[in-house]
């Protein structure tokens, strides 16, 4: 029972934003506002054609944007219960900086592992 305009409550926002208030916080990208992880897997429940893009990206987990490690996995558990509507670029985006990530703290035989999961063959 809210004015049109009048939010009543606070944005479900990334752990890492919770305490900044009711705020919304801008994707540099898309202009989609950021939300919790947990709030996107809630969506994709209601509906099982939601934007994996929102989803899997790693700002709705953590502040830092290059760490893919919750994305690729929960990526992987996604692909396993039959939802594949990501596109293939972000598929390979996905694996990609997570093996670079891996390489980068000297873990080149699971970066190896991670790469083996790339969709394009070429």
């Amino acid at each position: 029972n809210t004015a049109e305009g009048e939010k009543y409550a606070c944005c479900p926002l990334p752990p890492y934003l919770e305490g900044s208030g009711c705020v919304i916080e801008e994707d540099d990208n898309a202009g989609r506002p950021l939300r919790d992880v947990c709030f996107h897997l809630l969506k994709l429940y209601s509906d099982r054609h939601y934007d994996l893009d929102q989803l899997l990206d790693p700002r709705s987990v953590t502040s830092d944007p290059l760490d893919y490690r919750l994305s690729w996995h929960l990526w992987e558990v996604l692909r396993a219960l039959h939802y594949t509507h990501l596109f293939r670029q972000g598929w390979g985006v996905l694996n990609a900086s997570y093996a670079a990530q891996l390489e980068s703290e000297g873990l080149w035989e699971w970066a190896v592992f991670v790469l083996l999961h790339e969709p394009d063959t070429q």
